[in-house]
């Protein structure tokens, strides 16, 4: 079944569960679409440098999971920047 992000948020679903659909939704782009996961990456400004050492560093983990974590991360970061230069 392909995965869609528009089916990821989703507010019947749990953190963690919408967490694991956007990991896979990352796992399909890595399989089928590799220039689109980049250019989602480039557009949420996940930092490459860092998301290469992440990636080097727990080579064991799911690639998926992680780069879903660095995506929610540099959201929740931009997040605290427009609230901090809001006020």
């Amino acid at each position: 079944k392909k995965l869609e992000l528009k089916n990821i948020l989703d507010d019947n679903k749990s953190i963690q569960e919408q967490f694991e659909a956007l990991a896979a939704y990352v796992e399909q782009l890595i399989q089928t679409d590799f220039n689109k996961l980049i250019a989602i990456l480039y557009r949420i400004d996940v930092n490459e440098d860092k998301l290469r050492n992440v990636l080097n560093e727990n080579k064991h983990l799911s690639s998926g999971k992680i780069i879903a974590k660095l995506m929610i991360e540099r959201e929740a970061e931009k997040l605290k920047w427009r609230e901090k230069y809001r006020q």
